[in-house]
């Protein structure tokens, strides 16, 4: 194959129709002479290469900045339809100017690995779990913190739309070089599912080997209830649980339906009224760069509009799919309030300790304490 063979098509024609517009140019002029032509052409593409290629450059790095935005699950998921909406919302408000791409199921990047990927440009957008960008700002553990047992869903987010959630994503923001757009999709809440032990009450468990996405909170807290928290990707879960690896996985009740964990032996839930989930949207700083002033405020209030809606509809699809799962056999129970509550003033006693392992600073836990008075 040739150098040429290499050269993109865009490139090529953009070149090749500013040489001919010269020419033309030059037939129009009255001093032109047809045996000075090959002679005045030759001179024209070396210096017309480099402004064509100026040109046609720019055009390109103008086609970049259609948004690309990767999902770490299926078309049908709630995480992937949420930014489907948000695409075709984005799209239609802007009369067509701002145009997505969504590659979902993991096309390019896993969920552990999509921040990173959006932090280098590599990837347009992304909402990323947020243990796996507690890893990058030691912050966010924040919210995993037993301070927040029994917290309704409803005040976890107001308390992540008011000031301790814009301080975070002011972190964030400074820690990735990328922009968090607004406000932040709920996973749901946080459950314990088990293939053959049944999980009752928080006495159940201690010594299981418990699959957690990350995150030293909820690390934390699984040993703190007895149990022994394994890290491993949600790639991995359904293969470690069917082979042994793993007694019971951390997880939504979504993930469970949709990765269809009863197929590997899933039959057990428990609900600990611990950890509600989030999802951490990440922007990159090329992209949001790319955008004029109103593009940017459409953009954040598109997102927005999105987001109340997904969190209404979430906890919607709990209570269906817990009674698709119970038609399969699986058997969910949920913590009472009082065990909830004598188990959280258990983990209360090593919050402190907790806070300072894991960094969370002072004025983040100022503003949470505040949040959840």
């Amino acid at each position: 194959m040739s150098d040429g063979d290499n050269i993109p098509l865009g490139w090529a024609i953009c070149h090749s129709k500013l040489i001919a517009a010269v020419v033309l140019g030059m037939r129009g002029n009255p001093a032109f002479k047809e045996d000075k032509m090959l002679t005045s052409v030759r001179n024209f593409v070396a210096a017309g290469t480099a402004i064509a290629t100026l040109t046609c450059f720019s055009n390109f790095a103008m086609a970049q900045d259609k948004l690309v935005i990767s999902t770490a699950t299926p078309p049908l998921h709630m995480r992937t339809l949420t930014m489907t909406r948000f695409a075709e919302e984005l799209e239609r408000r802007s009369a067509g100017v701002l145009k997505v791409d969504i590659f979902d199921s993991s096309q390019l990047y896993n969920a552990r690995d999509v921040g990173k990927a959006v932090a280098r440009g590599d990837v347009g957008m992304a909402t990323v779990p947020s243990p796996y960008l507690s890893r990058i700002e030691a912050n966010i553990n924040v919210l995993d913190l037993p301070m927040l047992n029994g917290l309704s869903e409803e005040k976890r987010s107001a308390l992540l739309d008011g000031p301790l959630g814009q301080k975070l994503n002011d972190l964030i923001s400074a820690k990735m070089d990328i922009v968090v757009p607004g406000k932040w999709p709920t996973l749901g809440r946080v459950m314990y599912w088990s293939t053959s032990k049944p999980l009752t009450t928080f006495e159940d468990l201690r010594g299981m080997q418990i699959r957690i996405p990350g995150g030293a909170a909820p690390a934390a807290r699984v040993e703190a209830m007895g149990g022994v928290p394994v890290v491993m990707p949600n790639s991995d879960t359904a293969l470690a649980l069917q082979q042994g690896i793993v007694d019971a996985t951390m997880g939504t009740i979504e993930a469970v339906v949709q990765q269809k964990l009863t197929d590997v032996g899933v039959s057990h839930g428990f609900w600990d009224q611990g950890i509600v989930g989030f999802l951490i949207p990440v922007v990159s700083r090329k992209y949001w760069s790319s955008l004029s002033a109103e593009q940017q405020a459409l953009f954040t209030q598109v997102w927005n509009e999105g987001v109340e809606a997904q969190r209404i509809e979430i906890f919607q699809l709990d209570e269906e799919y817990r009674a698709a799962l119970a038609k399969q056999g699986v058997k969910i129970s949920d913590a009472s309030t009082a065990a909830a509550e004598f188990v959280g003033d258990e983990m209360m006693l090593m919050q402190a300790g907790l806070v300072e392992t894991l960094g969370i600073s002072d004025d983040v836990m100022a503003l949470a304490k505040a949040a959840v008075k």
